[in-house]
């Protein structure tokens, strides 16, 4: 991806003429899915950990083996709940992948309501759900074909997601909600991605929750709750993390002295600095530096 912490992400997929890579992910720290959005679809795979995911407006705390969709425009995070490794894997692609040159009127009857943004991904599918087992089928055995690349993996590929939206669109208990459902509204959702990127470009300056709350058009008391159902976070906490992302970048890849990290991303006091940098990544400022120092890998 283009910038790991920027949230409009542009996904430059490996094969331009076929939008599809799947991400084994094994995160460090408590962040395990950095806030951000993109106009591909994504599926993630939950294999282990304690975790819980922010996926529109919608809030999942996934078991082991747990499908979640994230349909395209949607804003979403994820973090660790405790000190339990997370696994996970990330199937990101775009909507033409679904498509087909040779499209007739009965492959278009079922793609064309997920392409044109009228009907959704459902967010949660539980291992517990009576069609887990063949939607989870079809999963694993795409990302089987994806890792193995073997002989025709692309064409297998595209059978697969079109088995899947058949699938979807005949159950339609499965399907997210329409256009006119959708839980936060879309002029909403997209004045706060434009207040992220501004938080992203202005970190290190002092915001205030009432001038992100005008930003957005909100009182102050709605900004917090919308805010907070978004990403999982509080302001302050959310402009913390972009601090803290920040400053490990600085430790690792600059000789500036810790102090001086410290002021230069935003915090006002090193030891206020060190506790949130311990919080969110689990490790010490200095520790950070040490182990870049010796190219020892950061858990």
């Amino acid at each position: 991806m283009t910038n790991p912490h920027q949230i409009k992400q542009d996904v430059p997929h490996q094969e331009p003429g076929f939008p599809l890579d799947v991400f084994h992910i094994i995160p460090k720290g408590k962040e395990i899915l950095h806030l951000h959005w993109h106009d591909d679809w994504e599926i993630i795979y939950f294999i282990r950990g304690n975790a819980i995911f922010y996926i529109g407006s919608e809030t999942v705390r996934p078991e082991p083996g747990d499908i979640m969709f994230v349909n395209k425009g949607l804003i979403h995070t994820g973090f660790s709940e405790d000190d339990a490794p997370v696994e996970y894997y990330a199937v990101v692609f775009h909507s033409s992948l679904a498509g087909s040159s040779m499209a007739d009127a009965y492959h278009m009857q079922i793609t064309n309501p997920y392409i044109t943004g009228k009907s959704f991904f459902p967010i949660h599918l539980s291992v517990k759900d009576a069609h887990y087992p063949f939607i989870a089928g079809i999963v694993k055995q795409l990302i089987a074909e994806y890792e193995q690349q073997r002989q025709g993996y692309r064409l297998a590929i595209r059978s697969m997601l079109h088995l899947l939206l058949v699938h979807l669109s005949r159950h339609h208990q499965l399907q997210g909600p329409t256009a006119s459902e959708v839980p936060i509204d879309t002029d909403l959702t997209e004045k706060f991605k434009e207040l992220i990127a501004f938080v992203e470009q202005h970190y290190p300056e002092k915001l205030t929750v009432q001038q992100a709350a005008g930003i957005v058009n909100q009182s102050e008391y709605h900004f917090c709750r919308t805010f907070k159902k978004m990403t999982g976070k509080t302001f302050v906490e959310y402009v913390n993390l972009l601090r803290i992302n920040a400053a490990e970048q600085l430790l690792i890849h600059s000789s500036d002295p810790v102090t001086e990290i410290a002021f230069n991303v935003g915090f006002g006091s090193v030891n206020y600095f060190s506790q949130m940098f311990r919080q969110y990544k689990r490790f010490s400022p200095s520790q950070c530096r040490k182990r870049s120092i010796n190219g020892q890998e950061l858990s």
